[in-house]
């Protein structure tokens, strides 16, 4: 019975482990993110006329570049959840396949 209790401290405390590093993960996102805003260039209104500024094609362009950038990243990420829940289903009934031949003897 001790072998089970401490295989589910284990995972509770990779699972704490994983929620910290993606908490710090965040952090480190929202402080760089705040630190591009401090560094944001300045400009003068009268100036604006001279700025560059996207076509609307071009903002559509550059949108969706960006959306699909974002939808690749989610679906590489669930692809890798997938794999490890394919796997993670094959290790349980491996698991559940040696505690009830155990059972048996």
């Amino acid at each position: 019975m001790k072998s089970y209790i401490e295989f589910f401290e284990k995972a509770q405390e990779e699972f704490l482990n994983s929620l910290k590093q993606a908490q710090e993960l965040n952090v480190k996102a929202l402080e760089s993110f705040t630190t591009m805003l401090t560094k944001a260039p300045a400009f003068d209104v009268k100036d604006f006329s001279k700025m560059t500024v996207p076509t609307p094609s071009e903002f559509v362009e550059r949108t969706f570049a960006f959306t699909n950038d974002v939808l690749e990243a989610r679906k590489d990420y669930m692809t890798k959840l997938a794999e490890l829940a394919t796997e993670s289903q094959k290790q349980f009934a491996d698991a559940a396949k040696r505690m009830s031949e155990a059972a048996k003897n």
